[in-house]
């Protein structure tokens, strides 16, 4: 299949926009792309000018994490594939695939990885490598979160903070302290009551309260209008963990 040039043009503005502006290569009607910031190419294809748009993903992080409209079949090699009834949706699903793609493990550790390759391990070195990984679960959590606390709608990102759910120390591998279903992104009253046990979630994604936290602090933190956190199974271990040791 080939394209009409303003067709094609709309599907490599799809891609460019947001992030993905290696390509276009195109094969058997897919318009392929790539990132030199983001893991996997992605496929785009359309059934016409007006759509419906199709979004083709090889990451299986993604596969399975991207909340559209299943389509079939995807791009050869490729996970999955997802169908938009309309332009913009199609640019909120591209933006979408690449905020998942450079979050979801494997790549803040393999990005963590190349930052500290070659650092050592006296005291100093070990609380660079601590600050360096820091930063990046940060950056991962603010992609996978959309830089918003699900909780409390802010998104300036001087009052959200990464909130571990195993805390760092407790980790027995990198692999756990880069994972961004280790972690919220809450804004800075939820992550002291998170960090300190007053407050957890269930595997629902229902608010959990300790009998520790006053009066004055649950309404500051609006307890009785809080929001259902939209989970997955990835989190369930470390939710655990944190309820199990952190929160009472």
């Amino acid at each position: 299949m080939t394209y009409p040039f303003a067709l094609l043009s709309e599907l490599r503005d799809a891609a460019n926009e947001h992030g993905y502006r290696i390509g276009p290569e195109e094969a058997a009607g897919w318009i392929f792309f790539r990132s030199a910031s983001a893991p996997a190419e992605i496929g785009l294809a359309a059934a016409s000018s007006s759509g419906p748009f199709f979004l083709s993903v090889m990451h299986q992080g993604v596969a399975r994490t991207l909340d559209a409209p299943p389509a079939f079949p995807c791009a050869k090699g490729h996970a999955a594939a997802f169908m938009f009834a309309t332009r913009d949706d199609l640019h909120s699903g591209v933006q979408a695939v690449y905020r998942l793609s450079v979050s979801l493990p494997n790549f803040p550790l393999e990005k963590y990885e190349k930052a500290v390759a070659g650092i050592g391990d006296t005291e100093g070195e070990r609380a660079q490598k601590f600050r360096i990984g820091q930063n990046i679960f940060r950056d991962a959590l603010m992609e996978y979160w959309n830089g918003s606390c699900p909780l409390s709608g802010i998104s300036s990102p001087e009052l959200l903070r990464a909130s571990h759910m195993m805390p760092w120390a407790r980790c027995e591998t990198d692999a756990q302290r880069l994972d961004v279903h280790n972690g919220l992104l809450l804004s800075a009253l939820w992550d002291a009551a998170f960090d300190a046990g007053l407050v957890t979630f269930g595997d629902d994604g229902q608010v959990l309260v300790s009998s520790r936290l006053e009066g004055a602090a649950q309404e500051a933190l609006s307890l009785s209008s809080a929001p259902t956190l939209m989970l997955r199974s990835e989190h369930g271990p470390y939710l655990a963990f944190h309820r199990n040791h952190i929160w009472h």
